[in-house]
């Protein structure tokens, strides 16, 4: 398992055969300065824990969907990002926050183009529709790069959130300027989302 490039976690009773709200990670539910690999590091962006229970409580699946290129590239390994993972669910759970599955791709951006899941594909995303039978139909994907919209279009998602936390106030041109067919709401930071 520690030489896999990829990753799914799930909660012990997940939520299934519903909508889901599919989150990006660094950037989006924590603070990115680049290479998030220290549990210690790992700081809460205001109004997550918030966001995300207004999701749960409509009976949305919390997926995270992340791109971990820092395994790819040696910066850090497994250990490192499973440390980071704990981290986040211990500074959610006591707001009652559980994600009902964590998907991973470890592959570096140039390995990624060639898997399938590292976003922009939509592979992390139909991995855990696959698992959970989600309802993709009435499911979103919010995150703080294009490539976290486009994952939303290839998944056959009929919405994304791009969220200007992160790196999002770098991407927001880029976001505005593309051409999709599904719906795209710009919005400051997550905390501003409802279902």
């Amino acid at each position: 398992m520690a030489n896999e490039p990829h990753r799914i976690a799930l909660a012990e009773q997940p939520k299934r055969n519903g909508p889901a709200l599919f989150l990006d990670r660094d950037g989006t539910l924590i603070e990115d300065p680049g290479y998030v690999c220290r549990a210690e590091d790992v700081r809460l962006i205001p109004g997550v824990a918030a966001a995300l229970a207004r999701f749960r409580d409509a009976g949305y699946a919390l997926v995270i969907v992340t791109n971990q290129s820092g395994i790819g590239r040696g910066l850090y390994g497994w250990e490192d990002y499973d440390a980071v993972a704990a981290r986040l669910e211990s500074l959610l759970a006591a707001d009652g926050i559980v994600f009902d599955a964590v998907v991973a791709c470890g592959h570096s951006p140039e390995e990624g183009d060639r898997c399938g899941w590292r976003k922009p594909a939509a592979g992390m995303i139909r991995a855990a529709t696959d698992v959970l039978g989600l309802d993709l139909s009435r499911s979103l994907m919010a995150g703080d790069k294009l490539i976290d919209v486009r994952a939303a279009e290839a998944a056959g998602l009929p919405r994304a959130v791009h969220v200007a936390t992160g790196q999002g106030a770098r991407d927001r041109a880029a976001v505005l300027a593309w051409q999709t067919k599904i719906s795209v709401v710009s919005i400051e930071s997550l905390a501003a989302l409802s279902p």
